[in-house]
Order: C-alpha cells, then sequence, then structure tokens
C-alpha cells in the first residue's frame, strides 16, 4: 500500500518548485554568473516554524552590464506563495550576505521576499588582504566616494532584475497597485551603517549633489544613520517616504581589525540622530535602543578578531535586542507596507501606540 504524503513533503514540494524556477530564471538572465540554493532540510526545521516548512534561501551573483560589478544576493522567500511587498537589505561595511540576518529572516517568516546584497569592494572582500595589500588599503578604496552611488546604483540595478525575473511575479503585487501606479509590489528597503547612508541616499538624500533618488521606494529603515554634517543632515529634508531611524546609545565607532593592522571608523551618537532630526515631520521615527553599540545592528554574531565593539556589551545580550528590533521593524513594514496605503491619524496613533508597547522601558522612540 502506497504510504500517505508527509506534511512536510507536502509543503515543501511547492517551494523546491520555485526555487528551481528562480535558479532558472536567473541562469537565463544573461547576467548572472552563478547561482545555488540552500535548503534547510525538514528534519533541522525548528519547531516554532509555522507547519513545519522553510522555504529555501536561493543565493546568486549578478552582474550588472554597465558597471561591470558582481553582486551577490541571498533571496529569502516567504511560507506561502502570495502577492506581497519586496525589501532590499544593504550591508554594512565589510559584511556580506549574512548581515542583518535576524531580522531579515523574521521578515521573510511575515510574509514578505527579503533579498540581501553584497556590495563589490565594500562587501566581506575587504578581509582578502595580503602582505602588499592591507586592511587601510582595502578599506581606503570602499570608503572613497565613488563607492556611495555605486551601492545605490546596485540597489536599482538589482530592484530592475528582481521585478523582472517571472519566477518571482507569484509574490508580486497585481497591475496598477504599488505607488506610482505601475505593476510592482510595494518596496523597502533597509541597511546597517554604510548600508544606512545607501538607503538614505536612494530615499533621497543625494549624494555629491546628484540625486540617486528611486522613486519605485516606498518605505524605509536606517540602521546606525549618520552624516558627516549639519549640511548633509538637513539634505534629509528632501525624503518624501516614511523612514525609520534605529540606533543605540552606544552607537558611535567600530575598530576593524586584521591582525596588527586596524582602522576605526564611525561618528558621535549625535551625528547619528542629525538624521532623524532633519527628516520631514509626518512619517519620520527613531528609536535609540538601550545597551546597543554599532555592532549590535549588524544582526549577526560578531567576529571579535575582526570588529571590536569598544564596549561592555556582551554577545549574550544580542538575541533580546535583536528579538525586539526585529519586531518593532516588522511593525513598522506592516503599516506603510500593507496596512498604511490609505492612512489616517487614528490608524498612526493606534500605529503608534503598538511600537511603544513593544519597545522596552529604557529604549527612546520618538515619532514628530
Amino acid at each position: 500500500m502506497t504510504q500517505p504524503e508527509s506534511m512536510t513533503d507536502s509543503i515543501s514540494r511547492p517551494f523546491n518548485a520555485i526555487r528551481r524556477r528562480l535558479i532558472v530564471a536567473c541562469a537565463a538572465s544573461g547576467v548572472t554568473l552563478q547561482a545555488c540554493a540552500q535548503a534547510t532540510s525538514p528534519t533541522n526545521l525548528p519547531l516554532t516554524d509555522p507547519a513545519g516548512a522553510r522555504p529555501a534561501d536561493v543565493e546568486a551573483t549578478v552582474v550588472d552590464p554597465k558597471t561591470k560589478r558582481k553582486i551577490k544576493l541571498k533571496i529569502r522567500l516567504p511560507p506561502l506563495e502570495k502577492q506581497t511587498a519586496l525589501i532590499l537589505y544593504s550591508p554594512g561595511l565589510g559584511s556580506g550576505v549574512s548581515n542583518g540576518a535576524d531580522w531579515c529572516e523574521a521578515w521573510r517568516k511575515a510574509g514578505y521576499v527579503v533579498v540581501t546584497l553584497a556590495h563589490p569592494v565594500t562587501d566581506d572582500s575587504i578581509w582578502n588582504t595580503t602582505k602588499t595589500r592591507s586592511l587601510k588599503m582595502t578599506i581606503a578604496e570602499a570608503i572613497a566616494s565613488p563607492q556611495y552611488a555605486l551601492r545605490v546604483n546596485d540597489c536599482s540595478f538589482v530592484l530592475d532584475h528582481l521585478l523582472g525575473l517571472a519566477s518571482l511575479k507569484p509574490y508580486f503585487a497585481k497591475p496598477g497597485e504599488g505607488k506610482t501606479g505601475a505593476s510592482r509590489p510595494r518596496i523597502g528597503i533597509a541597511g546597517h551603517s554604510y548600508g544606512a547612508l545607501t538607503v538614505q541616499s536612494i530615499a533621497g538624500q543625494g549624494q555629491g549633489g546628484k540625486g540617486l533618488l528611486d522613486r519605485r521606494i516606498d518605505a524605509a529603515i536606517a540602521f546606525s544613520p549618520s552624516a558627516m554634517s549639519q549640511e548633509r543632515a538637513a539634505a534629509m529634508s528632501q525624503v518624501k517616504i516614511p523612514f525609520f531611524c534605529v540606533t543605540g546609545d552606544l552607537d558611535a565607532y567600530v575598530t576593524f581589525k586584521d591582525g596588527q593592522d586596524s582602522i576605526r571608523l564611525g561618528v558621535p551618537l549625535s551625528q547619528r540622530q542629525w538624521v532623524y532630526g532633519h527628516l520631514p515631520k509626518g512619517k519620520r521615527q527613531e528609536l535609540l535602543v538601550a545597551q546597543a553599540d554599532h555592532m549590535t545592528f549588524a544582526g549577526e554574531p560578531i567576529d571579535a578578531e575582526r570588529f571590536s565593539r569598544d564596549v561592555s556589551v556582551s554577545e549574550q545580550n544580542n538575541p533580546k535586542t535583536w528579538a525586539r528590533i526585529s519586531d518593532m521593524t516588522l511593525e513598522f513594514w506592516e503599516f506603510y507596507l500593507t496596512a498604511e496605503l490609505n492612512g489616517s491619524p487614528e490608524k498612526r496613533k493606534a500605529y503608534i501606540a503598538r511600537m511603544q508597547a513593544l519597545a522596552d522601558p529604557k529604549d527612546q522612540l520618538n515619532f514628530d
């Protein structure tokens, strides 16, 4: 007698099919160097995962034909194949597609398509040092002015690429939905540190006098935002979309280390808060997380041999803090990417109340 199909088999089959279609679509696009899928075996799934199934994460490398940049992607597919929003994630300096994993995974589980980029030159390739190419040299190249605009261009190119993949169409909106009326999903973008600067620019701040705004972005989250001057911070007044600044009361500097070679980067907390201060009132908000330093917002375990946290914050404290950040950023996405298409003062008041309930009593949460 034929054995009945198991629950995990019946659920995982459509996701495996989606994964195969996505890999084939990437390979057929003409801009992908390589693609591979990493699926979690049903026997290794956490018991708390609904229905005991987790869709595959798809990893790929796409090439922008204009810039020739090879951009690594990690595509997280949500539990159900249904129309949803798309969230891009831009990592910090020296980090790859694992950056922000805690909240990216939380957003995926909540039903969003979440795609993390690894930007060439500024990603974890900075650690590829040699006797003639030191960490100071790789970082100097990574923070050189051309990279700021190139990272924003990476995001817009990847967005074009993703919206053109037939394999992702089941997740994306019906024609006419989306802020511009185009056939696309609503789109959010988030990033940490260097990624926050990328988010600031693509959301409308611009860079070097040249606007890098992508009008397809509907809402943004900046983990550890910053500005090098009040003039640059004042340019945030040009941002027209909902914008969430997430920082911590210890968020300032971080030291990058490679053996005896090291370099300290960052800005004082006050310069991170300038960003919120210059955003237009109405859809801005800021979370100052208690006892959180710069690397708290990496959202992944930190290699102490590469990054010095410079403050006495234990890695053991991260999970609880990450869970709170994940919950609060998810609430932001839920309100601005789904529920708040036709918002009202009453709905926003209720949203603020939910955010306040999620915050720790020692956190500082600001709206307007």
